[in-house]
């Protein structure tokens, strides 16, 4: 996986020895089950956290909790918490950013990539109220990581449906009213066109087959594709939408989609899939120090992968990308 290695560097930090990247440890403890408590990471603060849960469909943190029947992000917090139990004795470092990855049940596609149907949701944790563009950059990161963890050269992973979750954002069944569509408007042009367009590109060149959004309205896809159209992007083709927001689809949305050729799609994802508290709970018996620094969710990007022929998902799992400024 070559977003996880690390510099071939040895140093030193806080008393503790780093060889090639990887933290020594000490067994002068254990924690949750008899894996190691890693000592060697008790004072130490990272500004970067990169975290690649394991396939949630071998490591059993796969289950009903985050079904279509329940909104919830408890898959997502298993995962990470099953991840920092067994994976941290090898974690990368690169001077202050550590990467931590459950290798054992990530590497490369067991068949031929034809065999297979990738889906990827990404997630923006931007915080609320802000006013700063969707991050290309994140973006790229979080196409990079994806490669990584599936072992595939930089720049040749197809993507066969990507779906843009945005910051905040929850089904609301009834129409907008003015303000809310001009707000909304700008918002697009402002806050979403950028990234849109730039996934529009990918599209273009091949890197991603059908794009998609969630939990947007029908106003909402019709601002977006006006959007998009004025600048030569490409228009939703997607909307995911959770059934525990809006028991039945309305009428109208439903009639656009099909003449739009969108597919409506239901979900189970929490709209904050992972709020800065969360996330530093869950380091804090692992990087105590980390935890309580300002370390932000930037993204969290959540893949499966479908054996095409027989319907079946082989391998679903979360990466997730924080730092501080």
């Amino acid at each position: 996986m070559t977003a996880v290695q690390a510099s071939d560097d040895t140093y030193h930090t806080n008393g503790q020895h780093h060889f090639n990247g990887k933290a020594v440890y000490h067994s002068n403890g254990t924690q949750n089950g008899g894996s190691a408590l890693p000592a060697a990471f008790s004072k130490d603060v990272f500004s970067h956290l990169t975290l690649f849960t394991g396939n949630t469909m071998v490591t059993g943190t796969t289950g009903l909790l985050n079904s279509t029947a329940k909104k919830s992000n408890q898959e997502l917090v298993s995962a990470i918490d099953h991840t920092l139990n067994w994976s941290l004795e090898s974690a990368q470092i690169h001077g202050h950013a550590i990467t931590i990855a459950d290798n054992a049940t990530l590497g490369p596609l067991e068949d031929d990539r034809s065999k297979y149907e990738i889906t990827v949701k990404l997630f923006f944790l931007s915080p609320h109220g802000s006013s700063e563009p969707l991050s290309v950059d994140h973006l790229h990161n979080a196409i990079q990581q994806l490669e990584a963890a599936l072992s595939v050269t930089s720049g040749n992973l197809k993507i066969d449906h990507f779906i843009l979750a945005i910051p905040n954002q929850t089904f609301d069944e009834n129409d907008l009213d003015s303000s809310e569509i001009d707000q909304f408007t700008e918002d697009v042009q402002t806050l979403y066109l950028p990234i849109w367009k730039r996934l529009s590109e990918l599209q273009q060149t091949g890197r991603i087959g059908r794009l998609g959004v969630s939990e947007f309205s029908k106003q909402q896809l019709e601002i977006l594709k006006a959007a998009a159209v004025q600048v030569g992007a490409a228009v939703p083709q997607i909307n995911q939408v959770n059934l525990q927001d809006c028991c039945v689809l309305p009428k109208g949305l439903i009639d656009y989609a099909k003449a739009e050729g969108i597919e409506l799609l239901t979900h189970g994802d929490s709209s904050d899939i992972l709020p800065k508290s969360t996330l530093a709970s869950l380091l804090q018996p692992h990087l105590p120090a980390t935890s309580a620094s300002l370390l932000e969710p930037n993204f969290v990007l959540k893949y499966s992968v479908l054996i095409t022929s027989r319907g079946l998902i082989s391998r679903k799992g979360y990466i997730v990308d924080a730092g501080s400024e």
